[in-house]
């Protein structure tokens, strides 16, 4: 008997004791999950308190440099930091185009929990591409020439004096002389945002140089050919003429040609084919001013009369290419066309696109630009601007390590 109550108080006492000890497993478990909620809760916290930074500063990306943020932060019972990193190159201050990678740390106790969201900017294209022809400084029309516009409007940010005939609508924050209009006139219009400063250079620094001449005639420059040396797999072509001038005719340039003249002018004459290559790049990018007094009315680039191939292997035209001298294209300028410093519009000069300039407009003679909406639809790299950043879809997650 003795020993069965022996043998029964331990068995009472050891159940006893494993209750305690689930008891306390138990309470350390609840401690546990409780602490990890609150762990989360500051993750998801810092996370947030990151997007409010990004939203409130505009300049967020100089003030938080790439990398940690805040560090060991208290937030109700627990802590938490918060880190930006550039999933790119790891420098938020290089480019407003950069995602953003938001990752907070929550802790709390002995739990910790990691929270990220990406950030990726809201790239519109600039209100310039609207515009048949937008300018930022005077736009002028001798008396009895004539600029047409089919599509859009011809703007400036600037003044309008119109002494001749605007075939198409006007936009313009003043006015001088209003002239023949045979479409709308708006003043003041809106004021239309413009191309970065340094949107030409940028183009600059990417393209394959070729080297500076007074004069580039009877020549062909494609993504496939190249008179001048390598051949650019984009189409981009810089010339740097130091500030000289540069007179382009009788060419054929599938691509994008950039003209850094300085003080210089860049003059296309008589007969030219400029197309872009890549539809998210211009046609023509001029650092400088430029008089383009082009012949289209009553001239065609041709091979006949220049005695060039245009369309020799590597510079295909409509897809195709060959080795005569017999083919005639169209003598404009296809694309956008970009200039930021004076330009003069003179003889019969075409454009099927769009033109930009930075400073004063002159048509000195009978000018047509036909507008393609497609360069506003899907606007050329850097011809747009950021207007925000946005929570890329799905890419809130918790990060394991």
């Amino acid at each position: 008997m003795y020993l069965h109550v022996l043998a029964c108080s331990l068995l009472v006492s050891i159940l006893g004791l494993g209750s305690l000890l689930a008891v306390r497993v138990q309470v350390r478990s609840c401690r546990l999950t409780r602490d990890y909620a609150e762990a989360r809760t500051c993750a998801v916290s810092a996370v947030e308190l990151g997007l409010l930074h990004v939203k409130q500063d505009p300049a967020w990306r100089t003030t938080w440099p790439n990398g940690l943020w805040m560090e060991d932060e208290p937030l109700g019972a627990g802590r938490f930091a918060l880190e930006g990193i550039d999933p790119q190159d790891n420098d938020l201050a290089d480019s407003p185009y950069d995602a953003v990678v938001l990752t907070g740390t929550g802790a709390k106790g002995l739990t910790r929990h990691k929270a990220s969201v990406v950030l990726v900017p809201v790239i519109k294209p600039i209100d310039a591409l609207t515009s048949a022809l937008q300018g930022s400084g005077t736009l002028q029309v001798k008396a009895g020439k004539k600029i047409t516009a089919v599509g859009a409007p011809v703007c400036t940010n600037g003044q309008l004096d119109n002494d001749g005939t605007i075939d198409g609508s006007a936009e313009a924050q003043s006015i001088d002389h209003s002239g023949t209009i045979t479409g709308s006139l708006t003043v003041p219009g809106a004021v239309k945002r413009m191309p970065d400063a340094d949107v030409i250079s940028r183009y600059a620094g990417k393209a394959t140089a070729i080297p500076y001449a007074s004069t580039i005639e009877k020549i062909v420059l494609a993504p496939g050919y190249n008179p001048y040396g390598t051949a650019d797999p984009n189409g981009l072509y810089v010339v740097n003429t130091g500030n000289g001038s540069l007179t382009i005719r009788d060419c054929r340039i599938y691509g994008t040609l950039v003209v850094l003249a300085g003080s210089g002018t860049v003059t296309v004459d008589n007969s030219v084919l400029i197309q872009n290559y890549r539809s998210d790049f211009p046609a023509l990018l001029v650092s400088g001013n430029a008089v383009i007094k082009c012949t289209s009315a009553g001239t065609q680039l041709s091979e006949v009369t220049l005695v060039v191939n245009f369309n020799p292997t590597g510079a295909p035209y409509n897809g195709d290419t060959d080795n005569d001298k017999k083919d005639i294209y169209p003598n404009e300028i296809q694309g956008l066309v970009h200039v930021n410093g004076s330009l003069r519009l003179q003889q019969t000069a075409r454009f099927v696109g769009v033109v930009i300039c930075d400073g004063p407009v002159t048509c000195e003679d009978t000018n047509t630009i036909t507008y393609n909406a497609g360069l506003y639809a899907c606007p050329p790299r850097w011809y747009t601007y950021i207007d925000g950043m946005k929570l890329s879809p799905a890419s809130w997650k918790q990060v394991v390590e």
